[in-house]
Parts: C-alpha cells; structure tokens; sequence
C-alpha cells in the first residue's frame, strides 16, 4: 500500500502531464452520453409499462430478464455490433442507466390514482395530453430518484467498459496502472472516481431539488 505521500505526487504528476484531464474528458463523455441515452429510454419505457397493461404485460417480463445480466457479460457483444469505439461503451454505460430509471418511473406510474386520471379526462385531456399532464408529472418524481440510482449504475457500467475495451479514461488508466505494478498511480486514479462519484451524486440532488423543490430534502 502507497503512503499518502507517493498518491499525492502521483496524482499532481498525473495533472501536470496533461493525462489525467485527457482521461477525465474520456470518462466524463462516456459516462454522461449513457447516462442522458438510459435515462431519457428508461423514463418512457417505464412510463409505457407502468401506465398501459398490454405493454407491461409483454414488454415487463423480458426487461426483468435481462436486467440481471452482468455489464462485463454485454462488454464482448457491444464490441461485435458497435466496434471497439466510443458506440459500444456507451451502450454500456447507457445499458446500466436504463433499468433504474425504468424500475422507478414504472412504479410511479403504477401508483398513479384513477381519480387524477378521470378528472383529467372529464375536463377534455386525452391522448398525448393526458399523458403529458397527468402521467409524466406525477410520474417525474419517480423518475428522479431513479435517476440518482442510475448516476451509480451508470459509473459501475463506465468501469466494466473501460477495464475491457478502452485505451483511455480514469477506469482504464487504474486498470493498466494495476497491471505495470505502478500501486501510486492506481491509487491516485481510484480516489479520483470516488471524488467524482461522489461529487456527481451531490450536484445531482442539487439539480432535484429545483427541479422538484416541493420534495423533502433529499439525504
């Protein structure tokens, strides 16, 4: 185990060189276009499941199939139909986003009382509007708290993709830092990640909180 000392020039050294800003503009782009890709699937899939039958009937049994499959396991499939470039690990990433978000928006949905439904209608909502006012916005909490759990998924997802098929990126660099015995470097590289692990989920409750601010404080 390096002491404090050893990460610390390490990491100052990482920054100087210029790496350590190449890695994290490689992380950052992967991690947020899959993040932004499930989320935004995840929320109208989970909205469609969760507000009409037949689609959670057919659709809801075969997601929650798959959704037990490992990351690492979908790594060699991405790579066969996207390529080795930036397409596949952001399925990846965008593949752990999506279920969160799915599981969360479906319930709200689900939860939805038929009395908001009715009164909606009564006053001349139907179709997209309906869905619009009435669905989406009492759906819209749920979905935001999937969201937060997807920020956490969506990393995991980053760090299998980029153990196995990057040559760039935070994850990768702990990855070959660990395999050249360099024990500073991958220290450095894994506070890092949960620097800005952490750092996401703060800005992300942050974000919640406007966006929904009749909420309770989120912990």
């Amino acid at each position: 185990f390096p002491p404090p000392t050893a990460v610390a020039r390490a990491l100052f050294g990482m920054a100087r060189s210029g790496e350590l800003a190449t890695d994290l503009a490689a992380s950052a782009r992967r991690w947020a276009a899959g993040l932004a890709l499930g989320g935004a699937f995840g929320s109208l899939v989970g909205l469609v499941t969760g507000a009409w039958r037949p689609a959670r009937r057919s659709l809801s049994p075969l997601l929650h199939l798959t959704r037990s499959t490992p990351f690492i396991v979908l790594l060699p499939l991405a790579i066969l139909w996207f390529g080795i470039g930036e397409a596949s690990k952001i399925c990846i990433v965008a593949w752990g986003a999506f279920f969160p978000v799915w599981l969360a928006t479906e319930s709200a949905a689900l939860s939805v009382e038929k009395e908001y439904v009715w009164a909606a209608r009564t006053l001349g909502a139907e179709g997209p509007r309906l869905w619009r006012e009435v669905h989406w916005r009492l759906c819209l909490p749920g979905a935001v708290t999937g969201a937060r759990m997807a920020v956490a998924t969506a990393t995991f997802a980053l760090a299998a993709a980029e153990m196995l098929g990057a040559f760039d990126g935070l994850v990768y660099r702990v990855f070959y830092s660990y395999q050249m015995f360099q024990t500073e470097r991958m220290m450095a590289g894994i506070v890092v990640v949960g620097v800005l692990g952490y750092a996401a989920d703060r800005a992300f409750v942050s974000a919640a909180r406007w966006l929904l601010p009749w909420r309770e404080e989120e912990p």
